[in-house]
């Protein structure tokens, strides 16, 4: 996520009343040139310029929507043209009772999650009210129209599971709602969207994983949102686990982050407390050592045990250790994401890190790395931000980068393997979804856990 606007900038008007939000599915980067969806049971209205066409549908109709240099183009299941538009082509539903419910609206199929990361994958996935087909380059950008409240509860079952107790969907609609408050208009700017589907902004699925007992959750918060001490509505971030610290949001947003903690994710008295800020004196144990199996932090395994996690993670999230983490490399393997990851491509042999600037939570905000050429010339690349060190180090996407490492050496001297460890998964600011799950199974409620990851922040009625 980028850096927050500056405070005049956040300090947003309340809205009075349900904002209608742009929500981007299918990006100019993903590269698509045409997607197929299916309708359900009902009436809809294709439009395209000057052109509408109504289709009845007493049985799902598919659909094929494509982009040309000028045109986007719906075609039915034959291959004619229904409508050619210069513009773009919506649909919508006719029904003006249209009730949102699990897998309700227009299936849309192949959509990116995940987008860089290492969970990335394509899902086929069902939205509500309107779609919006657009061209761009000759690539399409598609675009649900859909109301706050029900792209709220579809936010809260694509972060994590409607499994998850209703307290903790309280907690993440309203972060969520504030989230979206600030951003609704300024986060892809120049784009026919305002917001997109994934964890660059939100992650939205739609109506595929929702449930009623999610919606009624949702809407027991409806229009509450949080407001700083200064009188800004909170950019309310959140990450899937803090590590056990949060980290203060001005490390990795910027001054503009106000109103959310970086306390430790544990009852007052935890020992947890004695190691924030984690430093380079105290990191080793903090990741490795005996004070691990003692941690009573809220998204540890002491409160969320590991293996019932899947049973709360999203459906695109991937099962596996994201307290404490570790992840190992080659010597080759190391070179090849130094040549593809950081374009180092005169890299012939990793040599070292050296730790740059750490935040509280223990993760880096600079990393060195020292490394020979292929003329024998030894260099040092620096890599900076959470997010530029986590995208170098891994295929896709490193957990956080928040970590430790050791090598393991051959008889010459020369590095083997190195071994990465670490705590957290995410940038580790505001509220930590696995811990406010741990505050939830424990008892807090919703109150509770907003106050204690936006600890000097409130709550008020936005609409």
């Amino acid at each position: 996520m980028s850096a927050l606007p500056e405070p005049d900038v956040l300090k947003t008007a309340l809205p009075g009343q349900e904002p209608i939000c742009r929500v981007g599915l299918v990006l100019e980067e993903d590269n698509k040139t045409a997607i197929e969806m299916e309708l359900p049971l009902g009436k809809f209205k294709l439009t395209g310029g000057k052109d509408e066409k109504l289709i009845k549908c007493d049985a799902p109709v598919k659909l094929k929507i494509k982009v040309n240099e000028r045109h986007v183009i719906a075609d039915d299941v034959s291959g004619d043209t229904l409508i050619k538009s210069p513009g773009l082509i919506g649909i919508e539903s006719m029904d003006r009772d249209e009730k949102v419910g699990p897998k309700s609206g227009i299936l849309l199929k192949g959509v990116v999650a995940g987008r860089g990361f290492h969970w990335q994958k394509e899902v086929d996935l069902f939205f509500p009210h309107r779609l919006e087909f657009h061209h761009r380059h000759g690539k399409l950008i598609v675009v649900n129209v859909v109301p706050m409240e029900i792209y709220l509860a579809c936010v809260v079952t694509s972060e994590m599971s409607s499994k998850c107790p209703p307290e903790f969907i309280k907690a993440q609609a309203t972060a969520a709602r504030s989230w979206m408050l600030v951003f609704l208009k300024n986060k892809h700017l120049g784009e026919p969207f305002s917001i997109c589907n994934d964890d660059c902004c939100q992650r939205y699925q739609g109506t595929t994983f929702l449930n009623e007992a999610v919606s009624k959750s949702v809407s027991a918060t409806s229009g509450m949102c949080i407001l700083t001490k200064e009188g800004f509505v909170c950019g309310a971030y959140y990450s899937k686990s803090c590590g056990g610290i949060m980290e203060r949001a001005q490390n990795i947003f910027g001054e503009g982050a106000l109103g959310l903690g970086e306390a430790i994710d544990a009852p007052d008295k935890s020992p947890t407390k004695d190691f924030n800020p984690i430093t380079e004196d105290n990191i080793r144990e903090w990741v490795t050592g005996d004070i691990v199996k003692k941690i009573d932090s809220f998204c540890s395994p002491r409160i969320c045990p590991e293996e019932s996690l899947p049973d709360y993670l999203g459906a695109v999230d991937e099962a596996g250790h994201y307290f404490r983490w570790k992840v190992e490399y080659t010597r080759e393997k190391m070179v090849e994401l130094m040549r593809k990851k950081m374009g180092l491509h005169d890299a012939s042999e990793f040599l070292d890190f050296s730790p740059g600037s750490r935040g509280n939570s223990g993760r880096l905000h600079e990393l060195y790395l020292l490394y020979r050429k292929r003329g024998g010339d030894v260099a040092v690349h620096t890599i900076k931000t959470q997010y530029q060190i986590r995208n170098a180090l891994h295929d896709k996407f490193l957990f956080s980068s928040g970590f430790i490492w050791d090598y393991e050496r051959n008889a010459k001297g020369r590095i083997t393997k190195i071994i990465l460890q670490g705590a957290g998964w995410g940038h580790g600011a505001g509220l930590c979804q696995i811990g406010a799950l741990g505050m939830a199974l424990e008892g807090f409620s919703y109150e509770d856990i907003l106050k204690h990851y936006y600890s000097t922040s409130s709550l008020v009625q936005a609409y």
